[in-house]
């Protein structure tokens, strides 16, 4: 999403902003697809993938709400396009973060797998 927001401020042009919007939606409907998934795959065995779920969405709720604020105020001091761009920002640190704290979980799986074929092989 952070390259979406260095694309709205390049135009004004209604086809642009429509076009940019499409690949928004793009993103939004493939977020939807994975975000149950990969709740699913870091829960797995916990019996917590609602509260986890439901952790998520408040996190998400919470920072919507601190987006249009910050750019509310970006907005009346730098204009939209530095809003725009400070948003791409928080959505790079975003991924950064989720790049390097994010557990892969395949690996955990196949740790399991194996232990278990040692185990019934005894």
């Amino acid at each position: 999403m952070a390259i979406l927001g260095c694309l709205y401020p390049l135009s004004d042009n209604p086809f642009w902003l429509v076009g940019v919007q499409l690949l928004d939606g793009v993103g939004a409907g493939i977020y939807g697809a994975l975000f149950p998934v990969i709740v699913a795959d870091l829960m797995r065995g916990t019996g917590r993938f609602n509260v986890a779920q439901g952790a998520i969405i408040t996190a998400q709720g919470i920072g919507a709400a601190l987006s249009t604020a910050l750019a509310g105020v970006i907005v009346v001091h730098a204009g939209y396009g530095a809003a725009f761009l400070a948003l791409s920002a928080v959505a790079v640190a975003g991924l950064a973060l989720y790049y390097f704290v994010m557990p892969e979980t395949r690996q955990a799986e196949t740790i399991k797998a194996s232990s278990k074929q040692a185990l019934t092989a005894r």
